[in-house]
Parts: structure tokens; C-alpha cells; sequence
């Protein structure tokens, strides 16, 4: 009989099989067959996961299965994966969510194009196989190449519709700010290294929790770097509304069970070597509670659904960092498993509610959702209520809760924090009942012209979409978990070594209301004139907006002074106008995500744009800049250093390989085809140089 460890061997191995067979497809393929492979894919890592949860439920685990071990000198590079409670759990988790998003993908994606949905479903499987090898990983090795393999196939979905520049766009976005993180996870895995003597992270992290202080802080920080990067975190959260291009089944297994939530699992993975140094811990509060707020603040300001739904994973990821920053880390994979289960549901629900729809994802796209949609909206409710922590019966409270009152409990610095915290949380609740209340409205009314004109065909239509398995399972079985599952929360706490913390009375009561406040106020911004009317059109102002008095009140008159005191003009009252302006000007910062864009532009791009610019004699040609930059570099160095020398035969040879090298530049841009298939090759072609040269070297 098959030993349970290695059961862990299986995990990741169906959905990289399809993926191999999709991406091959030496079949050819046809619809029915490619998406029976996908749910073959999907559903196997569950199922194999499941018995290994028991396992570890019923008894200790914290086993190592061995894959292959190098040997260099003195050094062992001994790749394995691990099964404790922490993969047990999460495994299970990213299992269930990618099965459940991938049934519902089988409908969603019915009408896509044989050779599209393909490629759709063989990325997918390759996403869901690169989160579990991630996961389950035993050393630094399995866990970076699952980590890049995620960025890999993230730039690919993301980028699914090619036909769309802002969709290829948004990819290559991600692909590179992702990038920037990575770079510090690497440098902070290469120091743990030389610090251990080892990759396996039974060995490694306990060393690098007891290192001396000076690498200890880098280290710990660029482990932070790494998480934040990777979790979209203020400041490299940008590249993560954009992500919205790709379809919607991608943004729900984004947000909810990998590439996102990677980073959160990354930092709870290596807490103890963060958790080791206060100063880190603190700073990984700050950014964990402050990306809470900013990300929340800019979702109550969105008039798109999915967008809506990019900053709140961004706000939510940052209530699992600042649990980790205030020392409890078990409390913060407890709220990963709730997030993952209500968020992947709101995506799905808001996909079906708006997919086909003329107004796109919306918010206006959501109205009439009751009578078209009526499980949908359902299961959209019982999301919003999890995500905005409604006390009691929603999962989301107990997890948000266990976050709360573990800021509460890590003394002063804890209580600051949890001020934020807790304000951050009315401003969920706000964001999240906005979409369930703009779909108590009538539709607009073009809308509904249109559907007085072909009453039949559309009732017809809605009453199939409805009808559908494939979109109604995954939707009931993700709102049963975002409300039931939160009888979970403190059994999966202790689980993982903690303890559910508990609040004294007042905070708790507090975060008990604040859920409703945030509801009053989503109320009236959707029903109230004017509030309505500002909010919808915060990402497209052309004119002064007046505001509620209230609202001004609490929101921009605190602006405005801050403005005054900033700029020492204190006694110089502002007027109606000025105001009208810094209301605007305030908004529309929010809904762009603070602009962080624009200083990347201005801080990183245009710079080296220009900079490709001047080597070239300013020829212009800078469509690829990256490609451009070798080549003239050498070539303006070359000009620079030998050109006013004497001519010999040294110089001339230095002469001719610089005409040479333009076509060497030609030779070597031919082979950037664009072709996914062209580049899985070449990177097959380099895993099998590296296997025969490890074969080699560890010959004996």
C-alpha cells in the first residue's frame, strides 16, 4: 500500500498532467474531451488531499517525502515535500477552492473557442498544480519554483484575451512588478542558505530564527519584501486591479487560492523567523494594517465590480499580514481559508450576474440581479455578509474577529493598530453591501428596452444560465462555507499551535458594530441621491460634485485641512469652489489607486526609456527598450573607448564584433516568437540540460 506521505507526490501531479496533454493536445482534442480533462484535473488534488488532512487530524504529522538530492562539495541540496498541519490545512483549501472554480469554469467558458479554451484550461491546471507544489513544498528549491511558476501562468491568464492591448498589458504589468518582489524572496532564500547549510525548511527556518542580528533583519525583511510584492501590498499593488482584464473564473482562483494569497502563506510559512525580530514584526503590522485601510477606502470608491473586489483582496490580505506583524500567525491562515472560500463565491456570483451583460462588470450591470439572477444574488449576499463580518452567523466575523482581537491583545502598539483596524472594517462592510444594494435597483433603462423588445429569447436564456450545474454547485457549496464555516475558525487556530484570542468586552462590541455601520452607510450611498451620484461618478468627474454635509464633514473637511496645514495657509478660507476641486481631486485619488502608477512612470519607465533614447542618439526606436539597451550600450562604449585609439588589428577586431553584434541582436529577437508552445519548449530544452548536468555531477 502506498505510504500516506507519499499520497503527497499525487497532489500536484493530475492538474500538471492535463496541462502537459492540453498544452501538447498530440490528440486533437474536442470540447467535451478537453473539459472532462479539466475537470479531471480540478477535482484529483481534492481528493487526494482530503485523506491527508485526516491523517494529520487523527494523529501528528510532519513528514518529509524525499524527491532528489544534490551533492556539491561539503553542501546537500536534498528537494522534498512536507506534509504538517499548516500544508495539510491550506492544501485542502486551495484543493477545494481550484475544484470548485473549475466546475464553474466548464459553463463559463462554453462558448469560448476549441483551441482558447485549450490553452484556458491547460494555464489553469498549471496555475492550480504550481499553488499545491508551493504549498506542499519541503525546501526553498520546490517552494521558488512553484512560486514562479504561479507569476509565469498569472501573466498568461491574465493576459487570456490577446485580442485586448490593455488585457496583454495588465499581464505584463503583473508579470513585472511581481518580478521586483520575487528578486528580494530570492536574495532572502540565498542568505538563509548560506546561514543553514540546507534548503529543507525543517532545518532552515529554525536557523534562520536564531541567526545573529545584522543578517537577521535583512533576511526577515526581505522575506517581508517577498510577501508584500507578491500580495499585491501598498506599494507594489498596483499590477492587481489591472489583473481584472483576465476572465473572471481566473480573477476568483487569483484572488482566492493562489498567486495573491501566495505571499500570505509565504509569510505565515516563515512567521518564526519575522516573528524572532520586534522591529520587522512591527513594520509588517504598519504595512498589513495600513494596506488594510488604503485598500478598503479605494473599494468604496469603485464604480466596477471586479475592481471592487481587487482592492478588497488587497485590504483583506492585509489583515492576514498585520496578524502576522502583531505575532499570530495561525490566526492568519485561519482568516486565508475564509477569505478563500467568500471570496472565490463573490467573484463567481458577481461573474454571473454581469457575464453577457452590455454594461460589462459594472456596478450598474448588478441591478435587476433578484429577478435575473436569483441564486446568484443569493450567493452573493451570503459573501458580502462574510466579507463585511456580520456578528455571529458568517464566517468572515470570526475570522476578521481572531484578527482584531489579536491586534488588541499586543499591547499599546496593538490598540493603535487596532484602531485602524477597526475602521477599516466599517469601511468593508461599506464597499461590500454597495453591489447587494445596487441590485435592488430597477435596471437602466436601455436595458430594459431592449428586453421589452425580445421577451421570449432573453427569458429563455436567463432561465438555462440559471438552470446550470456547473454554475449552481460551486455557488451553493462556497455559501455554505462562507456561513457555516465559521465554526472552523477556532478549531483550525488550534490546529495550527494557537489559541483563538478573545478581546476584552468593549472592543468586541465595537467590532460587533461596525458591520452595520459600514451597512447604513453602503444604504446611503446607493439610495441616496446625491451620495449615489458622487460615488458613481468618482472615476469620471468633469465637474464640481456637492457632496452629502456629512459626508463632507467627516471625510473632507479633514482633507482640506490637512491641505491647509501642509501648505501653512491657515487663515485663508477656502472657497465653494477650491472646495468642490479638493473634494474631486480626493476622489478620483482613491478610485486610481492613489496614483501609485503614475510614480512608477515617472520614477522607473520613463527614465530608462530615455535613457535607451540617448544611446541611441536619440533615434528613437524604443519600442523594445529591453532589447534595444545591450546592444547600444556596447556599441556606444565601444565608440567611446576604441574609436580614438590607433587602429590596429586589436581595434579593428573590436570594430567588426560590433557591426557583427546588430545582427547577433536580430538573430537572437527572432527567437521571441510570442508563442507559449516555442517557450515551453525552450524551458523543457533547459530542465533537461540541468537534470543531465546534476545526473553528472552526482555520478559516482
Amino acid at each position: 500500500m502506498l505510504s500516506p506521505y507519499l499520497l503527497l507526490l499525487l497532489v500536484p501531479s493530475p492538474p500538471l498532467a492535463v496541462f502537459l496533454i492540453l498544452g501538447l493536445d498530440p490528440f486533437f482534442l474536442r470540447r467535451k474531451a478537453v473539459q472532462a480533462l479539466a475537470l479531471l484535473g480540478g477535482i484529483a488534488p481534492l481528493l487526494v488531499m482530503l485523506p491527508l488532512l485526516g491523517i494529520c487530524l487523527g494523529s501528528e504529522c510532519h513528514g518529509v517525502v524525499p524527491i532528489f538530492t544534490l551533492v556539491f562539495g561539503q553542501a546537500e541540496v536534498a528537494l522534498a515535500l512536507l506534509l504538517d498541519p499548516m500544508s495539510a490545512l491550506v492544501g485542502v483549501t486551495v484543493a477545494g477552492v481550484g475544484a470548485m472554480v473549475m466546475v464553474y469554469a466548464i459553463d463559463y467558458m462554453s462558448d469560448a473557442r476549441i483551441a482558447d479554451l485549450r490553452r484556458f484550461f491547460a494555464l489553469m491546471n498549471l496555475f492550480l498544480a504550481a499553488m499545491l507544489t508551493m504549498v506542499l513544498a519541503g525546501d526553498t528549491i520546490t517552494f521558488f519554483f512553484g512560486w514562479e511558476l504561479m507569476g509565469l501562468c498569472s501573466f498568461f491568464l491574465i493576459a487570456y484575451n490577446t485580442s485586448l492591448p490593455q488585457a496583454v498589458a495588465a499581464g505584463r504589468k503583473a508579470f513585472i512588478i511581481t518580478r521586483f518582489a520575487d528578486a528580494f524572496l530570492l536574495a532572502g532564500l540565498l542568505l538563509l542558505f548560506l546561514e543553514a547549510n540546507s534548503v529543507r525548511l525543517d532545518v532552515l527556518i529554525p536557523a534562520g530564527a536564531t541567526m545573529t542580528e545584522e543578517r537577521h533583519v535583512v533576511i526577515a525583511l526581505l522575506i517581508l519584501g517577498g510577501a508584500l510584492g507578491k500580495s499585491a501590498q501598498v506599494p507594489f499593488h498596483t499590477w492587481l486591479p489591472s489583473a481584472m482584464a483576465g476572465p473572471t473564473p481566473v480573477s476568483a482562483l487569483l484572488h482566492s487560492a493562489t498567486m495573491v494569497a501566495a505571499g500570505a502563506f509565504m509569510l505565515a510559512r516563515f512567521s518564526p523567523i519575522v516573528m524572532s525580530e520586534p522591529a520587522v514584526q512591527m513594520i509588517a503590522a504598519l504595512f498589513g494594517v495600513g494596506t488594510a485601510a488604503f485598500g478598503a477606502l479605494s473599494a468604496v470608491f469603485q464604480s466596477d465590480v471586479k475592481r471592487l473586489l481587487a482592492y478588497s483582496s488587497i485590504s483583506q490580505i492585509g489583515f492576514m499580514v498585520l496578524a502576522v506583524g502583531v505575532g499570530a500567525p495561525a490566526v492568519a491562515i485561519g482568516h486565508f481559508v475564509v477569505h478563500a472560500m467568500f471570496k472565490s463565491l463573490l467573484f463567481l456570483a458577481a461573474g454571473d450576474i454581469t457575464h453577457g451583460s452590455d454594461l460589462g462588470t459594472s456596478m450598474a450591470a448588478m441591478r435587476g440581479a433578484v429577478r435575473r439572477r436569483p441564486v446568484a444574488y443569493t450567493a452573493y449576499v451570503a459573501g458580502a455578509a462574510s466579507l463585511a463580518g456580520v456578528p455571529f452567523i458568517t464566517a468572515g466575523w470570526w475570522s476578521k474577529e481572531a484578527v482584531l482581537s489579536a491586534a488588541w491583545n499586543s499591547g499599546a502598539f496593538g490598540i493603535a493598530v487596532w484602531t485602524l483596524a477597526l475602521l477599516t472594517a466599517v469601511c468593508t462592510a461599506v464597499y461590500a453591501f454597495r453591489p447587494v444594494f445596487e441590485a435592488l435597483l430597477p435596471e437602466p433603462e436601455h436595458v430594459s428596452r431592449a428586453r421589452h423588445g425580445h421577451p421570449v429569447m432573453l427569458d429563455l436564456h436567463f432561465r438555462s444560465r440559471v438552470g446550470s450545474g456547473f454554475i449552481v454547485i460551486p455557488l451553493v457549496v462556497l455559501a455554505t462555507g462562507s456561513i457555516l464555516g465559521g465554526v472552523l475558525v477556532a478549531p483550525i487556530i488550534r490546529f495550527l499551535g494557537g489559541e483563538f484570542p478573545h478581546a476584552a468586552p468593549l472592543p468586541a462590541l465595537l467590532a460587533g458594530l461596525a458591520p452595520f455601520v459600514g451597512l447604513v452607510g453602503a444604504a446611503l450611498l446607493t439610495f441616496v441621491p446625491s451620495l449615489a451620484a458622487a460615488v458613481a461618478g468618482a472615476r469620471d468627474m468633469r465637474r464640481p460634485t456637492r457632496l452629502d454635509r456629512k459626508f463632507q464633514r467627516w471625510v473632507i473637511e479633514p482633507y482640506v485641512r490637512l491641505v491647509r496645514w501642509l501648505s501653512r495657509d491657515r487663515r485663508s478660507p477656502l472657497t465653494e469652489d477650491e472646495r468642490d476641486e479638493r473634494q474631486v481631486q480626493l476622489v478620483r485619488w482613491l478610485s486610481r489607486g492613489a496614483r501609485m502608477d503614475g510614480i512608477y512612470q515617472a520614477l522607473f519607465v520613463r527614465p530608462f526609456v530615455n535613457l535607451v533614447r540617448w544611446l541611441n542618439g536619440h533615434r528613437g526606436g524604443t519600442v523594445d527598450p529591453v532589447g534595444n539597451l545591450p546592444v547600444t550600450f556596447v556599441l556606444q562604449t565601444v565608440q567611446a573607448i576604441v574609436t580614438p585609439l590607433a587602429h590596429d588589428r586589436f581595434d579593428r577586431f573590436w570594430m567588426r564584433f560590433a557591426n557583427r553584434l546588430v545582427r547577433l541582436w536580430v538573430l537572437a529577437r527572432a527567437i521571441q516568437t510570442g508563442r507559449s508552445r516555442d517557450y515551453a519548449l525552450g524551458a523543457a530544452f533547459g530542465t533537461a540540460a540541468l537534470l543531465v548536468i546534476a545526473w553528472g555531477t552526482t555520478w559516482n
